[in-house]
């Protein structure tokens, strides 16, 4: 219901401003061009966030996260095993997790080449999101003791 709101709003936005860049009167082409022209800025804009998220992605950025949560991931398993083992068996599931995690980065780094984000690399990220929320959790019960 929002959805189709939302894409009838932006047909309606995109009727006027095309009706008013050609049939309106001249103040009200100079506010059309204006607003195309800055709505060619926010593009320009998104697309060079994107490539700038590419070479991060490129560049080993999310590669590092998931080395640094296996270094969480091992000293919380060296503390589990002195303060209560019950925890172990998480953490080792969130260690197949991760492991899991750098192999899929380690395939998307060796064919990436495409400008964006792939259906492939969002799904990595939305994993290791998952992954740090498991973590944190986890954290969580050992601080308190459930």
């Amino acid at each position: 219901m929002i959805k189709n709101a939302l894409k009838l709003l932006a047909v309606l936005v995109i009727g006027i401003l095309i009706y008013n860049l050609f049939l309106g009167t001249d103040e009200e082409k100079q506010g059309a061009k204006r607003i195309v022209g800055e709505m060619k800025d926010v593009g320009v804009a998104v697309k060079d966030l994107l490539k700038s998220e590419k070479e991060k992605f490129d560049k080993g950025k999310y590669d590092k996260a998931v080395d640094k949560i296996g270094g969480v991931l091992s000293s919380l398993k060296s503390k589990a095993k002195d303060f209560d083992e019950k925890y172990l068996e998480r953490i080792d599931e969130l260690e197949r997790k991760r492991k899991q995690l750098k192999d899929d980065l380690n395939s998307v780094s060796d064919t990436a080449g495409t400008d964006g984000d792939t259906p492939a690399t969002k799904t990595i990220k939305q994993d290791s999101k998952e992954l740090m929320k498991e973590l944190e959790t986890l954290m969580k019960e050992m601080e308190s003791g459930n």
